[in-house]
């Protein structure tokens, strides 16, 4: 397998026995990135700490080959892997530059991305490195830090000799990681690397040999004087982007410096792997604690203030697929299957165009949300802003929306239940009523005057909340009916498969049968007068071999009348 573009600047790392240590990819023309790990002493009971000594580099992609480069750790470049496994980093200089070195090799990734990757590291088999393929699995490791892969099952896997390698996209040849660790044992196909965002925490030197925007505007991240955080807001966000939580688009006002604003920092910087505090940065809220994970997941951050409609749709475009036609649209980007996310978009009211924004970015993201890993977070700065109310009708039409379609769901479950079994209640319809309602609200918004409409189109939101709870309430309880005489079913056909060989043919549990039969499968059952039925016939079941048994005789062969004894 032959690779050209990044995959010429993968290094093998050997200390100053030539003994293989690791893996490593080269950035620029005279640093290379590689796991920390890999460079502590191997002589146990040693004292660890920042090696002093020059590694050997051998840039084995480079064409044609040369003699193995030098290097050492580069100061502030030291990352030795903590307690929990976390950082595991190491940045080395080399004594003389490349001839030409790199260009933006790293490329952030959407923490949502599956995509096909590539990692070539030096096994002790095959000590001249070998190929190994995986696909992305989703977040893991230490604190939410790494990014699982999973390797093909044919081929190679990840094992000794691949930590530091770099993490090649399949697609697009650029780095997306590092390999970290892999799962000992046998016939393992799991390993794990530590993504670009993390790599540019610990060691914010390489952003020079970064592309790709950054997940979290780094006005998220900006020092501010000291806020207190409002504890209640960080639950609600929270309990927002908790995993398993129901997809979901909001609305919060929050402005700069205040205790609810600091609280929306908190939980954006907590839940990125590249801007998560570790305490040491004033003004910045501290970081969960060690082991902890972060409160939920932020996939997207953005502070829109002053951007257009376009600057906008572009960069959510582009974390959305890594490599898309930049021409694509949002609109046609939502239209298929898109990738489960948590996006936030601060400072709606003071974007270039508000009304524009909320029209065509958030409203196609939130058309899209039912039924979907997504939820949308907008967080207003200006509770008097014009656009506030027309993004929360919007929000509003959007849900109403999600109603009609739970509710035309239920219905349809209905009219398949209600043929089936009885009795059966028919779902109450709420989005002819919402929908009125919306429209009353519509009117009024377009009114001249200062009326705050907020508050009814909040009352009219929870209204529209419960409705759709209750159409998937509905939904469910109409397929439970169906569970209960599918139950009873297979209850009967197993209380026949239980009945002794002498009892086949009785003609009293052959009746019984059939009766609880037709009324099960004959026509909408009733679900009430089945359970009776089968209970009847499994009774009588018990019942008739009992009496078989009374009459059985006691004894053997002699134990009968007249017998002599």
């Amino acid at each position: 397998m032959s690779h050209s573009g990044s995959a010429q600047w993968r290094a093998c790392i050997r200390d100053d026995r030539a003994a293989i240590r690791g893996a490593g990819i080269v950035l620029g023309d005279r640093h290379v990135l590689t796991c920390a790990h890999i460079l502590l002493p191997q002589i146990p009971g040693a004292e660890v700490g920042r090696p002093d000594q020059d590694f050997q580099v051998d840039l084995v992609g480079r064409r044609p080959a040369g003699p193995p480069a030098r290097g050492r750790v580069v100061d502030g470049c030291w990352k030795p892997p903590q307690d929990d496994q976390r950082a595991d980093l190491a940045l080395l200089g080399l004594a003389e530059p490349l001839p030409y070195g790199t260009g933006p090799v790293l490329r952030r990734l959407p923490s949502g991305a599956r995509r096909t990757v590539r990692m070539f590291g030096f096994p002790s088999m095959v000590p001249t490195g070998v190929w190994a393929r995986a696909r992305l699995a989703g977040d893991g490791g230490p604190g939410g830090e790494w990014i699982q892969l999973d390797s093909e099952p044919a081929g190679p896997a990840v094992e000794p000799g691949f930590s530091g390698t770099a993490v090649f996209d399949e697609e697009t040849d650029q780095v997306l990681g590092i390999v970290v660790s892999y799962l000992a044992g046998r016939g393992s196909a799991l390993s794990w690397m530590i993504p670009v965002e993390t790599i540019i925490r610990y060691l914010p030197r390489v952003r020079d040999w970064v592309s790709g925007d950054s997940a979290v505007d780094a006005s998220f991240a900006a020092p501010i004087g000291p806020v207190a955080t409002d504890e209640t807001v960080v639950r609600q966000l929270t309990d927002f982007l908790a995993p398993g939580a129901p997809p979901d688009s909001r609305i919060i006002v929050t402005v700069p410096g205040s205790a609810a604003h600091a609280a929306l920092r908190d939980v954006v910087l907590r839940t990125s792997r590249e801007f998560r505090p570790d305490g040491t940065d004033r003004g910045v809220p501290a970081p969960a604690t060690a082991g902890e994970s972060p409160p939920g997941r932020i996939d997207l951050a953005l502070d829109v203030s002053g951007r257009t409609v376009a600057e906008v749709a572009s960069r959510i475009v582009n974390w959305m697929s890594v490599g898309a036609d930049p021409e694509k649209s949002l609109a046609d980007s939502m239209a298929g299957e898109p990738p489960p996310m948590n996006l936030v978009l601060d400072g709606v009211d003071r974007a270039a165009d508000p009304a524009a924004l909320v029209a065509e970015v958030v409203r196609p993201i939130a058309d899209r949300v039912a039924g979907r890993d997504l939820r949308l977070l907008l967080a207003f700065h200006d509770d008097r802003a014009p656009s506030l109310g027309y993004a929360a009708l919007e929000l509003l039409a959007a849900r109403i929306a999600e109603v009609r379609v739970a509710e035309q769901a239920a219905r349809e479950r209905y009219a398949h239940v209600a043929a089936r079994v009885r009795p059966v209640r028919a779902p109450t319809p709420h989005e002819p009523g919402l929908r009125l309602r919306l429209t009353a609200l519509r009117a009024a918004a377009a009114q001249p005057g200062d009326t705050p409409l907020l508050p009814a189109i909040e009352s009219c939101r929870r209204k529209a909340d419960r409705a759709l709870d209750a159409a998937r309430q509905a939904r469910r309880e109409l397929g439970e009916l169906l569970d209960q005489r599918d139950r009873m079913r297979d209850r009967l056909d197993g209380y026949r498969a239980g009945v002794p060989a002498p009892l086949r043919e009785d003609p009293e549990l052959t009746a019984l049968y059939r009766e609880a039969h037709e009324a099960l499968w004959r026509g909408p059952a009733d679900l009430a007068a089945c359970a009776v039925l089968v209970d009847r016939y499994a009774t009588t079941i018990r019942r008739r071999a009992a009496e078989r048994d009374d009459r059985r005789p006691l004894g053997g062969r002699g134990d009968r009348p007249g017998a002599a004894r």
